[in-house]
């Protein structure tokens, strides 16, 4: 339960930003934002190799 804040953060951040944005830059931004998930699981991924080897 402790996440549970962040989670509801992130819900109402999303509702506001929807309500700013059309649906192709909602579609958009969605992309855009995994895109940028993918790179930094990918950095943090490469981090915990090099502190391991």
């Amino acid at each position: 339960m402790e996440n549970c804040p962040d989670i509801v953060a992130i819900s109402l951040l999303a509702c506001q930003i929807s309500e700013c944005l059309s649906d192709d830059e909602l579609e958009i931004l969605s992309a855009d934002l995994s895109l940028l998930s993918d790179a930094i699981t990918a950095i943090l991924v490469r981090r915990t190799q090099t502190d391991v080897v």
